[in-house]
C-alpha cells in the first residue's frame, strides 16, 4: 500500500444529503465517499486484498456513508496520467491525501487537445452504446423465447454497457467490476437523472433491482435462480429509459 487519496465530491466540498420530488415521486440521494488506493502494483479484480478491504468496509459499525473504492497499481497511474485520462488528472488535482508512504511520485500529466478528447469520447460512446444495443436485441429474442435466465443476463450486459459508455464519455474511465448498483451511482454523480433509472423508493422496487445485479453471475451459474416475465418487462423498461438518457447525454457531451 502506497497511497490511498479521498476523491469526487467530499474532496471538493460539493457532497450532497438530499431530496427532492418529481411528478409526484420523492426521491433520495446522499453522496458517497469515493476512495483511490494505490499499490506497488496493481490488484487483480477479486484479488483477496481487494475482497478483505471491501469486507471490513462493509461490516464497520462506524461507517454510515457508502465507501466506493478503486485500487490500481503506481505504474497504471502514472500512465495513465502520461496519457492525460481527465478522470485520473482531475483526482490528483483535485484529491485528498490520506495517506503516502512517500516512495512513490506521481507523473505530470501529459497533453491532449480537447478535440482528441471528443475524437475519443465519440469512439468510445459508438463502440459501447452500439454494443448495449446489440445486447438488448438479444434480451428480446430470448425474452421471446421465455429463455428467462439468459434473458436476464442479456439485460445486465445491456445495462452495465450503457453505463460504460456515460462513464467513458463523460469521464474517461469505467471502474473494473460488473456491480450495476454501483455504476448507476457512478452516473448519478455525473447527472442526476440518472437516480430515476432503477428507483428504490420502496422494497419491491430494491428486490427487482437486486434481481438484475445477481443476474450477472446467478443466471448463469445457479439453478434456482428465477425470474418471471413480468419481471424482465418492468426492467426492460428501466432499461429503455436508461438508454434514452444515455444516448441524449453523451451526444450533448460530445458535441459540447
Amino acid at each position: 500500500l502506497e497511497k490511498i487519496i479521498l476523491f469526487g465530491s467530499y474532496s471538493r466540498g460539493t457532497w450532497v444529503e438530499e431530496g427532492y420530488v418529481k411528478d409526484g415521486v420523492t426521491y433520495e440521494y446522499k453522496s458517497d465517499f469515493d476512495i483511490l488506493v494505490l499499490t506497488r502494483k496493481g490488484i487483480a479484480e477479486g484479488h483477496w486484498l481487494g475482497l478483505c478491504i471491501d469486507e471490513h468496509i462493509d461490516k464497520h459499525p462506524g461507517i454510515k456513508t457508502e465507501v466506493n473504492i478503486i485500487h490500481h497499481g503506481i505504474d497504471f497511474l502514472n500512465r495513465k496520467l502520461e496519457e492525460n485520462y481527465y478522470f485520473f488528472v482531475d483526482i490528483v488535482a483535485e484529491g485528498v491525501l490520506l495517506y503516502d508512504t512517500g516512495k512513490y511520485q506521481l507523473a505530470t500529466p501529459g497533453a491532449m487537445t480537447p478535440a482528441a478528447q471528443s475524437q475519443k469520447a465519440q469512439a468510445d460512446f459508438e463502440y459501447w452504446f452500439g454494443k448495449a444495443n446489440r445486447l438488448f436485441e438479444s434480451f428480446e429474442f430470448n425474452y421471446q423465447k421465455e429463455y428467462h435466465s439468459e434473458a436476464a443476463f442479456l439485460l445486465h450486459q445491456a445495462t452495465e454497457s450503457y453505463y460504460t459508455a456515460v462513464l467513458l464519455v463523460h469521464t474517461d474511465y469505467k471502474p473494473r467490476g460488473h456491480n450495476i448498483k454501483w455504476l448507476g451511482k457512478q452516473a448519478s454523480s455525473i447527472n442526476e437523472q440518472f437516480r430515476e433509472v432503477f428507483p428504490t423508493r420502496n422494497r419491491r422496487e430494491k428486490e427487482l433491482l437486486q434481481l438484475l445485479k445477481k443476474a450477472y453471475v446467478d443466471s448463469r451459474y445457479r439453478k434456482d435462480y428465477t425470474i418471471t416475465a413480468e419481471e424482465l418487462q418492468y426492467l426492460a423498461e428501466r432499461v429503455l429509459h436508461l438508454r434514452e438518457l444515455t444516448e441524449a447525454l453523451c451526444r450533448k457531451e460530445i458535441q459540447r
